[in-house]
């Protein structure tokens, strides 16, 4: 009887240890993009900011984070990403109302509708509002952006290193696979090499 006892604890602590050595999934880039914005969705900024790098997450004013992740919009979805290496690039479209999206630019709703649709070059608020423009387009009421995030390879897995205002793919049937790359200001810091 302790043969048959001493044989199940065996089995027992033998498949306890291959459990606990077992790791984590991997995420890839785009499933890491996917968790924060879930957690950004539920208002769990902690969860959120534990999927940024450490240097973009210090580089943030305390309390900042929703209101930076805020201009992507509502209803945010992963469209496509790049990997090279150990730098990753994931592209996000968020959707909004012209109201919510020009009352978040501090704009009334007509306005917006101008700059996205004849902007005025020589308009000093418009240049001044023009990287945050890069990634708008507007579809009947409703405004979508475009943001382009970037992530590193780190010890802990994939992690946020900064997103910006991304141009949307053109319109037409030719249209690229890799998406266009902008001139937009980055709301951190923007390194030169992966750290």
């Amino acid at each position: 009887m302790s043969r048959h006892i001493s044989t199940y604890a065996l089995i027992f602590t033998l498949g306890s240890v291959i459990a606990c050595t077992q790791a984590a999934p991997v995420q890839t880039p785009d499933q890491v993009v996917s968790t924060f914005i879930a957690a950004a969705e539920k208002g769990d900024w902690g969860t959120a900011d534990s999927y940024l790098t450490e240097r973009f997450s210090n580089a943030l004013r305390p309390g900042s984070l929703p209101s930076i992740w805020g201009t992507v919009g509502e209803n945010v979805q992963v469209r496509n990403q790049e990997v090279t290496g150990k730098t990753a690039y994931v592209w996000v479209e968020g959707t909004d109302s012209l109201e919510d999206a020009a009352q978040r630019l501090g704009l009334d709703p007509l306005t917006l509708r101008k700059y996205l649709t004849q902007p005025d070059l020589a308009d000093p608020t418009y240049q001044q509002l023009a990287p945050q423009l890069v990634g708008l387009r507007l579809e009947g009421e409703t405004v979508t952006s475009r943001v382009k995030i970037t992530l590193y390879q780190q010890d802990r897995g994939w992690r946020i290193e900064v997103w910006q205002p991304d141009k949307p793919p053109a319109a037409s049937g030719s249209q690229s696979e890799k998406p266009e790359e902008t001139e937009a200001t980055d709301p951190a810091p923007s390194p030169t090499e992966n750290p």
